[in-house]
């Protein structure tokens, strides 16, 4: 399978690397113009483009360092005589250093990610509905036994009962849900 290959614009600001911007494998040209004037704006203290190639078959990613301003342009090397596990290790080094710079600060245009799993939020939810439930047949067991004695019809005691159950249900369920859902620990 082929290689994937675009350019990320990175900006230092702030005293950390942002990407600015991705372009395709074809705008190589583009991303180096776009790093240039964004190398002229005050605010920014650095700028580079880096070419990013992933190898699917393999699943590593490597980057090279095509433009930096004030450098000769290098572009990524024909050949490496490193032995693959090493060129392995090495990624996972890149990547243990690429999440340790995310978790003091990282990008700000990245999304965080949740702290929470799945089976975490799939448990909050399936007790907030059981209780929920409990809590609606109860009152629905209160409600009926209240006009067990009255002269309402059948049909309209059941849609009664039916409209009190939905009520108590939603009425418990939507803010227990906010409180044990809305927040990240």
């Amino acid at each position: 399978m082929a290689h994937q290959t675009h350019y990320e614009v990175h900006v230092k600001q702030n005293g950390r690397w942002e990407i600015h911007a991705r372009h395709s494998s074809s705008e190589k040209e583009l991303a180096i113009e776009e790093a240039k004037s964004m190398d002229a704006m005050k605010h920014i203290q650095s700028v580079k483009v880096i070419q990013e190639i992933f190898d699917p078959d393999e699943g590593l990613s490597k980057e090279y360092n095509v433009y930096t301003p004030g450098e000769p342009r290098r572009g990524p090397k024909k050949s490496s005589s490193k032995a693959p596990a090493l060129q392995a290790k090495e990624a996972q080094e890149a990547a243990a250093e690429a999440e340790e710079e995310e978790s003091r600060g990282g990008s700000k245009n990245k999304k965080k990610g949740s702290k929470r799993s799945i089976n975490q939020i799939l448990l909050r939810m399936s007790g907030i509905i059981v209780f929920s439930l409990i809590v609606a047949a109860m009152f629905t067991w209160f409600t009926s036994m209240v006009m067990a004695e009255s002269s309402i019809g059948e049909n309209a005691k059941s849609n009664i009962l039916f409209i009190v159950f939905l009520l108590v249900f939603v009425v418990g369920s939507i803010p227990m849900a906010m409180v044990f859902l809305g927040k990240e620990d």
